[in-house]
Order: structure tokens, then C-alpha cells, then sequence
């Protein structure tokens, strides 16, 4: 059984974006291949500061991210972008929940 040290509670990781991260509606965020890799987690929630929460399960995550940019020793996936309005990850087109806060 692997685990991250991750907080995943209830299968559920949060991912906080902050507003410098965002423009023209699109979010720039990573992930530790560690969370992305844990069995404990069904789904993220990326909270996007002054925009939207966007929840991705895990299953779309593990079919897009694998294969794209790394950094920190390849320890972390990304830096991807997020597009709500268009349903993408890095022009992948993926299945996601968005919300306003």
C-alpha cells in the first residue's frame, strides 16, 4: 500500500491556486507524482483564488498528467494549465465539476 503525506481525506486532495496564477481564465498548477500515485485518492479540488473550485477525479488526472512537463527532480508533474471553460488539461480535454465559491 503506497501513501503520499499528503492530506487526502475521504479520497478528496485540495490544491489552493493562488490568483497569480491565473489569467485569461486559465489556472497554472502541479502535483506530486506521490498524491497522484496514492490509492487513497478519487478526486482533487483545485481551489482558485477570486475564480472557480474545479474538482477532477483521480482517473482523469492519471490518464492526462503521466507524460507531460516534470520539475524537482521529476518528483512533481506539471506545471499544467487548467482551462474550466473548455473542460482541459493542457489542451486535453478532460471531465470536471466547476463551481463559484
Amino acid at each position: 500500500m503506497r501513501h503520499s503525506r499528503a492530506q487526502i481525506v475521504g479520497g478528496r486532495w485540495s490544491r489552493n491556486i493562488p490568483s497569480g496564477w491565473g489569467s485569461g481564465g486559465q489556472w497554472r498548477t502541479d502535483m506530486s507524482k506521490t498524491v497522484l500515485d496514492d490509492e487513497r485518492l478519487r478526486e482533487a479540488v483545485f481551489n482558485c483564488e477570486g475564480g472557480p473550485k474545479i474538482t477532477i477525479a483521480a482517473e482523469e488526472l492519471r490518464r492526462v498528467l503521466p507524460g507531460g512537463p516534470e520539475h524537482y527532480a521529476g518528483k512533481i508533474l506539471g506545471p499544467f494549465t487548467i482551462n474550466p471553460a473548455r473542460a482541459t488539461i493542457d489542451g486535453r480535454a478532460v471531465i470536471m465539476c466547476v463551481s463559484n465559491f
